[in-house]
């Protein structure tokens, strides 16, 4: 009978012992990189059954905290902050497969650029930057990342796998605010924002920051929210008292208010971890950083476990874990809202994000038209949310867009040793209706280089995406024999070339980091020039061509700088077919004469390939062809290799002409061994070897100098060059030392400071 009675009373003090066993908060401070060591804390606990109830977090303790409360494993947290996702998240770099290149203009010199704003009572845009970081990557993971749990829980915190708390700050309230429900992407947003490196989350017309300025360690919170019998605080600070040499250090000093990292002895414990050496933004150190947080917790586990006073098995929270994922609905977009354009732009927005889309979309296919609407762009940013619609079982996406009015003014250039000088202007203007369309105008003005080109782009809707271009364009181009060091003789230039074209052009992507145009053109290009080396004459000779040119051009390019790549690779193919006129007047002449009928067509294709740079050695590749069919020589021999096609593959061959590399048909090849000394600070090593298909030489007739062709293969020249080369985010600094095999004893060194990019021409 008594074995009976306590067969019926046992559940009922099974029952009592559960409700009254102790629950565990833990609490997470910021701290940036430094944060990766709550990650090992929060395994070792897990591994010693040690329960955590509750947690509160304030910036990187935000993210760990809510990553762990909607079902992430510290295995998989670690995972995602060494990722490359991670890292994009921080600098804004958007993956190559997400660059829609057909997008792209031309390249320019700028390494400078702000804008005028042409509505806001702000006129200048974009001198003193809002943030460090680009937030066109963050947008839209941190969607993806917190969607489906903010879904599940109904916006309530509470509803997570665990309960959560995060920490923002209103510094015009001068106020900490504790999110309980809502997005928890915006709540974690709003906690990571440090001022300076990310732009601010606005809530009701107030900008919200980082939580850290008021509370970076809010076990206020958790006591007033939860309650929890025993707290476990994770305190995570940067060095002791010595003032950082380190400018984000400095930045976090000032701006952060005193924080008092204490929990009382009655209520728990506190962990506390000093790292002078990890910086704000070192999470590549994560898996180190993550190991000294787990060593300090399991030194004192058992301290630990006594004082939490229950067990809860890891096998069981895994079990959780795996039936709450499980359970979160599937990331699937059907409805899009769109807020923050008129009419015609939401048409557009929403036409572009549909296109080969039919019903239902995935998020990598939301993302893939995210990119794609944001590159080269008048929007200047999308900042997505997805709310869950119970009734489809899908969820609603809601898009709000901010669009620039805005006038680009670029700067640019190079400033040299030799005369090589440079000064870029850019202006750029974009707008948005039911189509998208870009202009721009470019001035240059230099010793070996001038000119000015308009340029406009329409982006029609249409089933496959493409544009068209219209270019017009002038230029002059000057060589001289003068390319000394730090100062300029005044010596006259030897060879002028002057372009006058207009250009129409139909261009379309191809995979996603590849274009190809169809263009037709008209142009007016004028070769001013002697046909002696003395420049004894009163007055050039001059051969003027009036041309028509049809063809397609194919481009791929990955290259991760505009001028002394390191990593990538670009692919060029072009072919056209010209016809024209030529006519040719002689020095001290007024008019031109001996008109001469051309046709001919032309191949050029290039390749450069330089492999992700790992280690501290890289070897780059390069090849280059050239052919034409049909082609016939100009009046003289000068005129006949001037039009001659060039092989200039470094930044000095293209201001110095050089007869010897010149050809109607040739096979060119290189290699480009770099050494990289720092991130941004390499050695490169470049030899290259050039062979026409038959040499154009030089011959007297009648006391004239015609062109003729020697025999096949009969000849083959060569050109290196060594540079240390140092990539700023803004521009390219180079010192070089180079030398060619024609003529004799040809070499040179010298000083850029900026980048020798020429606009397009004709032929280009």
């Amino acid at each position: 009978m008594r074995i009976k009675f306590l067969l019926y009373i046992f559940p009922f003090f099974l029952f009592l012992s559960t409700a009254t066993a102790q629950k565990v908060g833990l609490v997470l401070s910021g701290g940036g990189a430094r944060g990766a060591a709550h990650i090992g804390v929060i395994k070792a606990l897990e591994e010693n059954n040690v329960p955590i109830d509750y947690i509160t977090g304030t910036s990187i303790g935000a993210i760990v905290g809510s990553l762990y409360a909607m079902g992430y494993s510290p295995d998989e947290m670690l995972e995602l902050m060494l990722s490359d996702e991670f890292g994009h998240w921080q600098t804004g770099i958007v993956k190559n497969e997400y660059v829609y290149y057909y997008k792209k203009p031309e390249d320019t010199p700028q390494f400078m650029h702000f804008s005028l704003n042409l509505r806001d009572s702000v006129l200048f845009d974009g001198l003193i930057p809002g943030s460090i970081m680009n937030p066109i990557q963050m947008n839209q993971a941190f969607m993806e990342l917190y969607a489906q749990a903010t879904a599940k829980a109904a916006w309530n915190f509470d509803n997570l796998f665990v309960p959560f708390r995060c920490m923002g700050a209103d510094v015009y309230g001068k106020k900490a605010i504790t999110f309980r429900n809502g997005d928890l992407g915006d709540a974690v947003r709003v906690s990571m924002t440090f001022p300076f490196v990310f732009k601010p989350i606005w809530k009701d017309g107030v900008p919200l920051f980082d939580g850290g300025i008021y509370d970076n360690f809010p076990i206020k919170a958790m006591k007033e929210d939860f309650n929890p019998d025993f707290i476990l605080g994770s305190a995570v600070r940067g060095g002791g008292l010595k003032p950082s040499e380190n400018p984000m250090n400095q930045i976090e000093t000032m701006i952060m208010q005193k924080t008092e990292y204490v929990v009382p002895e009655e209520d728990g414990m506190l962990i506390e971890m000093r790292l002078p050496d990890v910086f704000l933004l070192d999470f590549y150190k994560a898996k180190e950083v993550m190991q000294i947080g787990y060593d300090r917790a399991m030194a004192i586990m058992d301290t630990i476990k006594a004082r939490a006073g229950r067990e809860v098995h890891v096998e069981e929270v895994m079990e959780r874990r795996r039936v709450y994922r499980e359970s979160l609905p599937p990331l699937r977009f059907k409805n899009i809202y769109v807020t923050g354009v008129n009419d015609e732009q939401r048409h557009y927005i929403t036409a572009q994000l549909t296109r080969n889309i039919d019903g239902e979309f995935t998020m990598e296919e939301f993302r893939r038209a995210y990119f794609k609407m944001l590159t080269y762009s008048k929007i200047k940013e999308i900042i997505p949310s997805a709310i869950y619609n119970w009734k489809n079982k899908t969820f609603d996406l809601y898009l709000s867009v901010k669009i620039k009015d805005e006038l680009k003014v670029s700067i640019g250039g190079n400033i040299s040793s030799h005369q090589a000088n440079q000064l870029f202007l850019g202006l750029g203007y974009q707008s948005l209706g039911e189509t998208s369309a870009d202009y721009n105008a470019n001035f240059q003005m230099g010793n070996s280089f001038s000119g000015v080109s308009l340029d406009g782009r329409f982006f029609p809707f249409a089933r496959i995406p493409g544009y068209i271009g219209l270019k017009l364009a002038y230029s002059n181009e000057n060589y001289s024999q003068s390319q000394s060091l730090f100062y300029e003789d005044v010596v006259p230039a030897f060879i002028k070339k002057r372009e006058r074209f207009i250009r129409v052009r139909y261009g379309f992507p191809f995979l996603t980091r590849s274009r190809v145009e169809l263009f037709a053109g008209l142009g007016a290009l004028t070769d001013f020039y002697y046909q002696t080396p003395s420049f004894a004459d009163l007055d050039f000779d001059a051969s003027r061509y009036n041309l028509f040119n049809t063809g397609l051009r194919f481009e791929r390019n990955s290259l991760n700088y505009r001028q002394y790549p390191t990593e990538g690779r670009r692919q060029y193919l072009t072919a056209q077919y010209i016809l024209g006129d030529e006519n040719y007047r002689a020095g001290g002449s007024k008019y031109f004469s001996d008109v001469r009928k051309h046709k001919w067509f032309y191949i050029k294709g290039s390749w450069q390939n330089f492999p992700v740079m790992k280690r501290k050695f890289n070897l780059g590749l390069m090849g280059e062809a050239v052919f034409s069919s049909g082609k016939e020589f100009s009046n003289n021999y000068t005129a006949s290799i001037l039009r001659a096609s060039s092989f200039t593959p470094t930044p000095h061959s293209k201001l110095s002409f050089n007869e010897a590399f010149c050809a109607d048909n040739y096979v060119a090849a290189g290699i480009i061994p770099l050494v990289k000394i720092t991130d941004i600070l390499h050695l490169r090593f470049e030899a290259y070897g050039f062979v026409p298909l038959r040499e154009i030489q030089k011959e007297v007739i009648d006391g004239k100098y015609k062109a003729r062709y020697e025999d096949y293969f009969r000849s083959y020249q060569y050109m290196g060059e060594a540079a240390l080369v140092l990539q700023l985010p803004f521009v390219s600094v180079s010192l070089y030392a180079n030398g060619y095999s024609y003529p004799k004893d040809n070499y040179n060194f010298g000083l850029n400071i900026g980048y020798l990019i020429f606009d397009s021409g004709f032929f280009d």
